[in-house]
């Protein structure tokens, strides 16, 4: 990997600041663990950084009971969602899941925003969200939208984020019952991730990491053939971690195990 260039700064405490340097040449950087290597292999040469780490309004986790959902500000890292007790309570399976990111120094410094910006088809946390239905808060010096983490996340390493644009928080409906994710690892990033949420009458499933992008669908519970249909219709990677056949082999056999399917 290369030395990385010589760097401009843009460094504050306020969030419209930021929002005003945020930019084509202008990248943001909270924990950096996406954006560094990038930038040292060469496949991203900003003028400067925006640094966010000092943005208060972005580090934020708050459970509104009554409406029962969880807001958590982009800048939060995965160790602290993790642990923290109001994630743990109402979103069990994203504070595992985030608990198992990479490895200790990526917890510790990386973050949900730049997790989900970065658009890595090889992740824990977006196959999650979208099976959680999760909303993106995204903000720019003109003003704000909220926009679904589906939409957000538009295929490998691409999101619908406009260059002005910055993701401030995710917000998060309570976790339903019957949830579960399940990844195969290769190294530190899932080979394939499986959020599931099974009810008596449906199977939602979301397949990650071996996709270009989360892909979610709802099937009438018992229905095996619609269930076949999309592990059928789905599009894998070719990669290091494996050949589609060796993926789709390996989903099919969990989907069986998990829901009693005959694939």
């Amino acid at each position: 990997m290369a030395a990385l260039p010589e760097l401009g700064l843009v460094r504050s405490d306020e969030l419209d600041d930021v929002l005003a340097a945020v930019g084509y040449d202008y990248a943001p950087y909270a924990g950096g663990t996406e954006l560094v290597p990038a930038m040292g292999l060469g496949l991203r040469r900003p003028a400067a950084i925006v640094d966010l780490k000092r943005v208060e309004a972005l580090k934020g986790i708050g459970v509104d009971v009554a409406a029962g959902s969880v807001t958590i500000g982009a800048a939060v890292t995965h160790r602290r969602l993790s642990e923290h007790p109001g994630v743990r309570e109402h979103l069990p399976t994203l504070a595992a899941a985030a608990s198992r990111v990479g490895n200790a120094r990526v917890r510790s410094t990386g973050t949900v925003g730049g997790n989900l910006c970065f658009a890595e088809p090889r992740s824990d946390l977006g196959c999650v969200l979208v099976a959680l239905g999760a909303t993106a808060e995204v903000r720019s010096a003109g003003g704000a939208r909220t926009l679904s983490v589906d939409e957000l996340i538009v295929g490998g390493f691409e999101t619908s984020l406009a260059e002005n644009e910055l993701l401030t928080a995710v917000t998060v409906p309570f976790e339903p019952t019957g949830m579960s994710y399940w990844k195969l690892q290769s190294y530190e990033r899932p080979t394939l991730g499986v959020a599931l949420v099974v009810s008596a009458n449906q199977w939602q499933v979301t397949v990650g990491a071996a996709t270009e992008r989360p892909t979610r669908a709802v099937i009438a519970a018992g229905d095996d053939a619609g269930l076949a249909d999309f592990v059928d219709g789905l599009e894998f990677s070719d990669d290091m971690t494996g050949p589609p056949a060796y993926k789709r082999s390996v989903l099919r056999a969990y989907l069986e195990q998990s829901l009693g399917a005959a694939l």
